[in-house]
């Protein structure tokens, strides 16, 4: 299976696409080959991203700068990615904000811990990069239409 990024049209940012303001993403996942594949997926679809692979870097990031969106790893190296989305919500209650959990961690108990704690979106992290870009594209849609 290729995880190659398609191109652009696939991301909405074609010639005949609509021009939308692009989003800031933070990617938190500790496994390197992921997180870049995810930061191209993201930049391929016109939006920001900056990528950090511990909770300590994301808590970090998120402290400094507002990130409508957030990829969260289930597991981090360093910590429970359920535990960062939390801890984001209550950072800023008044904003905005789409959490996607990404998971090789595939239970119905593993979806229904990642859903309460205020998860947008629980993915697996063996989804194909048309997939992914489908789950972005709803997740800036979502945020382009929440009022801030």
């Amino acid at each position: 299976m290729s995880h190659a990024v398609p191109p652009a049209p696939l991301c909405g940012s074609g010639p005949d696409a609509p021009a939308t303001p692009s989003l800031d993403v933070l990617i938190i996942v500790h496994h390197e080959l992921t997180s870049a594949r995810l930061e191209t997926i993201v930049r391929a679809c016109g939006h920001g991203a900056l990528s950090v692979s511990s909770i300590e870097q994301a808590r970090h990031a998120m402290k400094a700068v507002y990130f409508p969106i957030l990829i969260v790893d289930r597991i981090v190296g360093d910590g429970d990615g359920i535990d960062l989305c939390r801890e984001y919500r209550a950072l800023y209650p008044q904003k905005g904000v789409y959490i996607m959990i990404l998971s090789a961690l595939r239970s119905k108990a593993d979806f229904s811990a990642g859903m309460p704690a205020d998860a947008d979106d629980y993915v697996s992290s063996h989804a194909t990069d048309v997939q992914l870009i489908a789950r972005l594209r709803l997740a800036a849609a979502v945020m382009k239409l929440t009022p801030k």
